[in-house]
């Protein structure tokens, strides 16, 4: 299954000509990937395909691609992305140092595969991901190449943050907005995934469903149940801070800044809660009680602060400290 069918059906119905440069943009975690990578097996598949149909899965196109090896995909992203399988073998010390950003280095080489023919005759496809990673230099570099359109070459761009891209390279692309797919659609793609059950959790990722998969096969997922179980049944702060330091501890990817905003999250839909208002993140019922023993002004000042600190989320000097300061903010309005 297809996230986002409307779009797809869109890029690949029977009169559809494809331009040269798509760039699909909306938030992190919404299928735009994922339809990327549908769209470049579609155009790479050696067997002709009929309207909104997938790649075939079975040619020798489509079995390249599935292992990551076909000679027309090509696929930039910045090094840290590349890498991450690899340092996935190692321990944290022996960790590679990578970039976040994508180099001129890549572009070259893209521009060189740009001017070669096809390998297998047919079409060849540039994915970048995410469009953003270049830096004004390495955009122009692309520039040059987006401006030598050729009728086999497809590039996708992804963008969770297109504002940020070059006004040039916005002007050469044709964009496609992505938003959250409709609940119902999201609810089956996560029963495809194995994660039926997880599906409460989709409006707290903003009913993105790629993010919570992501953090479901994380392990990311499961510390975030404990904090949030911390949040709706709070004890003392500074017991609390301890605990949470072991949850940033934990190798499960959740850090100092994930919790401060579950915080800000918890103190949003407390105050909606409070002035008979439906929260948007978590259960209302496990909520209400929790609203009913704080005030509006209480949690609109906690809130002010928790906002503060989160500047600070990524680079404290001290986590414990950090997290106590945190802990005895977030839960000062329940002493109202």
């Amino acid at each position: 299954m297809i996230l986002n069918e409307d779009i797809w059906k869109s890029l690949t119905g029977p009169d559809v000509r494809l331009p040269h440069a798509l760039l699909f943009t909306g938030p992190v975690g919404v299928g735009k990937r994922e339809l990327a990578d549908a769209l470049a097996a579609r155009l790479l598949c050696e067997i002709p395909r009929g309207p909104h149909e997938p790649a075939c899965g079975r040619c020798p196109s489509c079995s390249m691609m599935a292992n990551g090896q076909h000679p027309d995909f090509r696929l930039v992203q910045p090094e840290a992305e590349s890498a991450a399988e690899e340092d996935a073998k190692h321990s944290e010390g022996e960790k590679k140092k990578t970039g976040r950003q994508i180099r001129i280095q890549q572009i070259r080489e893209l521009e060189d595969f740009f001017h070669v023919g096809g390998h297998r005759g047919g079409a060849r496809v540039c994915l970048i991901d995410p469009a953003e990673a270049m830096n004004p230099i390495v955009a122009n570099s692309l520039l040059k190449i987006l401006e030598e359109p050729s009728t086999s070459f497809y590039f996708i761009m992804i963008s969770n943050r297109w504002r940020s891209l070059l006004p040039t390279l916005l002007s050469r692309s044709r964009r496609v907005v992505f938003a959250p797919p409709p609940i119902e659609q999201s609810r089956r793609w996560l029963e495809e995934q194995k994660l039926a059950g997880e599906a409460k959790w989709l409006p707290f990722f903003g009913q993105a469903p790629r993010q919570l998969f992501d953090a479901a096969r994380s392990g990311r997922l499961k510390a975030l149940e404990k904090l949030v179980s911390d949040l709706l049944r709070p004890s003392e702060p500074l017991a609390l801070a301890a605990r949470w330091e072991g949850l940033v501890k934990d190798d499960a990817g959740l850090g100092i800044e994930d919790l401060v905003v579950t915080v800000q999250k918890w103190l949003h839909d407390l105050g909606l809660c409070r002035v008979g208002h439906a929260p948007r993140y978590f259960d209302r019922d496990a909520l209400a009680p929790l609203a009913q023993r704080t005030t509006l002004p209480a949690l609109i000042r906690a809130q002010r602060q928790i906002a503060q600190l989160r500047a600070w989320a990524n680079h404290p000097l001290n986590p414990r400290l950090f997290l106590e300061d945190l802990c005895l903010r977030a839960f000062k309005p329940l002493e109202s």
